[in-house]
């Protein structure tokens, strides 16, 4: 009887995770792919009636990775390696400029694997300026990748950062699944020490104990984003590209993980526990739907807020008459609006002051 270790997943060339991509960009455009993560909440900012200070002297700037952001959202990696994929990078690059945000990009290890899907990652030549955050699989080291891949890689495109992510889950349940994930911490570490930009560790939907981010920040990383449960849920998502059996086992998993809150809640505490030398961040992803969700997590300890699958689907199904640039800057300008409005209602004037509005729910 075949069981998920001994299973032989198709192999992952570059015209199957070509075809994939495409795949994850038609289901996440117009299907439910989110868990149910948002259960509810533990915490709450506490609401400050007279906040004393007028609401046009609330600072939403944040430094991350060395440089000044005007906000604490981060462009999460999403897509790549197709034309359309191209296209997508490219409009949410050009607003990652104009808005000063960090942006990351889809996996790059089609591009390692056949240099000819370069130019579909090469967003310099539109947004020069813009922070950039290459991204492979940490699997791919058993896999063929090396870190010598990744070096060139980051020279090639010019990426400001590196981060490498976790997704069990997902290599799991897709068909041509990556599912040997011995001895990634070891490569993690080699990363670490080669290449010269700082590494970001990600989970992609599952969330992070405390215990694997103390593990991870061993190795010298800059920062560790938990990707916890409540977003976006590749489980669902290649479910869907699969067989019956696969189909069942993507709407098993859906909701699998710990949620982003709990997350940030836990590996806070070790980012407390590591002190600041070196610095060390976190970055809350999953979930994040608007920047009153945002604030909750910074509070709780999160230095940046990752925004996926609202980004994207504002550039994939702008409304009627209205440009995916303009759709996209709405969508933004949403996020940067609802994250004032929270800071201001919750008095305060900084996102570091965030955090002694923090309360506890009280259940019954």
């Amino acid at each position: 009887m075949e069981n998920l270790g001994r299973s032989v997943p198709l192999e992952d060339t570059p015209e199957r995770a070509a075809a994939r991509k495409q795949d994850h960009i038609e289901i996440c455009a117009r299907q439910d792919v989110e868990s149910d993560g948002m259960r509810a909440s533990s915490f709450y900012l506490a609401p400050e009636a007279l906040p004393e200070f007028s609401a046009a002297d609330v600072d939403t700037n944040r430094t991350f990775l060395g440089r000044k952001f005007s906000l604490p959202f981060l462009i999460t990696g999403m897509t790549g390696g197709v034309s359309e994929g191209q296209r997508i990078n490219e409009v949410l690059a050009l607003a990652a400029e104009r808005w000063n945000i960090p942006m990351g990009l889809g996996s790059q290890k089609i591009m390692i694997k056949n240099d000819s899907y370069r130019r579909m990652f090469d967003v310099r030549k539109v947004a020069p300026s813009v922070f950039l955050i290459g991204n492979i699989g940490a699997v791919s080291f058993n896999y063929g990748i090396s870190e010598d891949d990744i070096v060139r890689m980051v020279d090639v495109l010019r990426l400001d950062a590196c981060a490498v992510h976790l997704n069990a889950l997902q290599e799991a349940i897709q068909p041509e699944g990556e599912r040997d994930f011995s001895g990634l911490l070891h490569h993690i570490e080699k990363l670490v020490r080669r290449l010269p930009v700082p590494v970001v560790v990600k989970e992609v939907g599952s969330g992070m104990t405390a215990e694997t981010c103390r593990r991870i920040f061993e190795t010298g990383v800059a920062a560790v984003d938990v990707g916890g449960s409540g977003g976006t849920s590749w489980s669902a998502i290649e479910g869907r590209r699969g067989d019956a059996l696969t189909a069942r086992l993507g709407e098993l998993f859906r909701n699998w993980g710990i949620s982003t809150e709990q997350s940030v809640a836990e590996c806070s505490e070790v980012l407390r526990a590591f002190g600041d030398v070196p610095a060390r961040q976190l970055i809350a992803t999953g979930g994040i739907r608007d920047g009153a969700r945002a604030a909750l997590m910074l509070a709780l300890g999160a230095d940046m807020c990752g925004v996926g699958l609202p980004f994207f689907r504002a550039v994939v199904r702008p409304p009627q008459g209205v440009s995916a640039e303009e759709s996209l800057d709405e969508e933004i300008k949403f996020f940067a609006r609802s994250l004032e409005t929270a800071m201001f209602c919750a008095g305060a004037r900084r996102i570091p002051e965030l955090g002694r509005r923090l309360r506890r729910r009280a259940f019954a």
